[in-house]
């Protein structure tokens, strides 16, 4: 209902099919060629034929004018009855019916340009993705934690990325990078936990030109107790197979209208060790060094390779994070894994099993260089028996979308996106 009027919304503008006296509520965004007024809410753009004496008051509002309707439709046109308006603006505002090419234009003016259709959709098929992923969930019997801000001390393992910090009653905190330490503590109380995280890192300014990279950005953070790394791969493969197969079943036009190629994400998935990949990538014409993660133009290559997703199993412990324990019959390499798209969409899911020893924590996190003392919490919390063994996966939330969707940048699969190098922005 308008705050202005009694008038109320009867149907949303994708639902006035068949003829009837109707109540909308709806923006004006401009008029098409045909001298027609373009309206838009919360179900996206239509052209809406008017008629009657107040139609020619309506088409001279401004656009970004946001009115109540009341009338009859009659199959092709909108007979109006009355009208009232509820917002008109003070000044012109941006234009969004055209995305703009430059990257700092769309995410300064993001909160006009989300309006755009193509975006407005990505964002649609966002939230059924984590619905359906978290619909998946639930009926495994994970139980959803809301995930914290600050943090004594967060990932370290952050591939090139700084963390960033603020300050809580005098004391220096880091703002969340990751939730691996929390998903370890949260299964000591409920053995199966995900969250929903948002996450922030001040990515290197050239990331942006990977078009998969954000300085905020979301992950589905799983993890389970005694849980295998192979277990936990087949997890990730039956949520994505799950969400997938839902969107397609229930949402086709609106997903293969943002992207007629995406495919339902069918189980099993390629494997490769890390050793395959290198070689892979160097008979590709990319030389990775060993110990080091790939960079992402390798991680390209061997995704377009398979044209699939595939998964990259067993990473040098030199090359990630403490929280991943080693492989027993060659402690070289990690319990581990990464999930790449193909088509240049690239790494979408990092996992593994967790190291939950006192012991061996303290020696990962001395070998990476880091001071103990900052993890106190999560080494006594291991000390008192407070961390089952587990393995788990974080899921890039936008990168997937981006895939679902075929977006151009990960820009376009985030709400208000924060880009590598770009300031002031909502």
């Amino acid at each position: 209902m308008c705050v202005l009027t009694h008038c109320a919304r009867s149907h949303l503008l994708s639902r006035i099919l068949k003829p009837s006296h109707v109540g909308i509520i709806a923006w004006i965004v401009g008029v098409s060629e045909q001298g027609h007024p373009l309206l838009r809410d919360a179900s996206g753009l239509r052209e809406m034929p008017l008629q009657g004496s107040k139609s020619k008051d309506i088409l001279r509002l401004p656009g970004e004018t946001l009115l109540c309707m009341e009338g009859y439709y009659d199959g092709l046109s909108l007979h109006v009855e009355d009208y009232e308006v509820c917002l008109k603006p003070s000044k012109p505002p941006i234009s969004y019916l055209e995305l703009p090419g430059s990257l700092e234009e769309l995410a300064r003016h993001s909160p006009w340009y989300m309006r755009h259709p193509r975006w407005s959709k990505t964002l649609l098929v966002q939230h059924l993705f984590l619905r359906y992923a978290r619909e998946y969930l639930y009926g495994e019997g994970f139980i959803e934690l809301l995930p914290p801000m600050v943090s004594v001390v967060s990932d370290p393992g952050l591939r090139g990325a700084r963390k960033l910090e603020t300050r809580l009653y005098g004391r220096i905190y880091e703002l969340t990078s990751s939730v691996i330490m929390y998903k370890q503590a949260g299964i000591g109380v409920f053995e199966k936990v995900f969250f929903v995280a948002r996450n922030i890192r001040e990515e290197p300014e050239e990331n942006i030109s990977t078009g998969r990279h954000l300085a905020e950005f979301t992950q589905l953070d799983v993890e389970a107790m005694l849980l295998s790394a192979e277990e936990a791969m087949s997890l990730a493969e039956k949520t994505l197979h799950y969400a997938s197969k839902k969107l397609l079943d229930e949402h086709q036009d609106l997903v293969l209208g943002l992207n007629p190629g995406f495919r339902e994400l069918k189980p099993p998935f390629q494997k490769i060790s890390y050793e395959e990949a290198l070689s892979l990538a160097k008979r590709l014409g990319y030389d990775v060094e060993w110990g080091m993660e790939l960079s992402h133009e390798a991680e390209t290559a061997v995704a377009e390779h398979f044209d699939t997703p595939v998964w990259i199993t067993g990473f040098p412990v030199t090359s990630r994070g403490f929280y991943y324990k080693p492989d027993p019959y060659d402690p070289r390499y990690n319990r581990d894994f990464n999930l790449i798209l193909p088509k240049g969409y690239g790494e979408v899911i990092d996992g593994g099993e967790r190291e939950y020893r006192a012991d061996k924590l303290a020696e990962r996190i001395k070998a990476l260089g880091e001071n103990p003392a900052r993890y106190k919490w999560l080494l006594e919390l291991a000390e008192g028996g407070g961390i089952p063994p587990s393995a788990g996966w974080g899921l890039g939330v936008e990168r997937m979308t981006r895939f679902i969707t075929g977006a151009r940048h990960i820009a376009l699969a985030a709400s208000f996106p924060k880009l590598p190098g770009i300031i002031n922005t909502p």
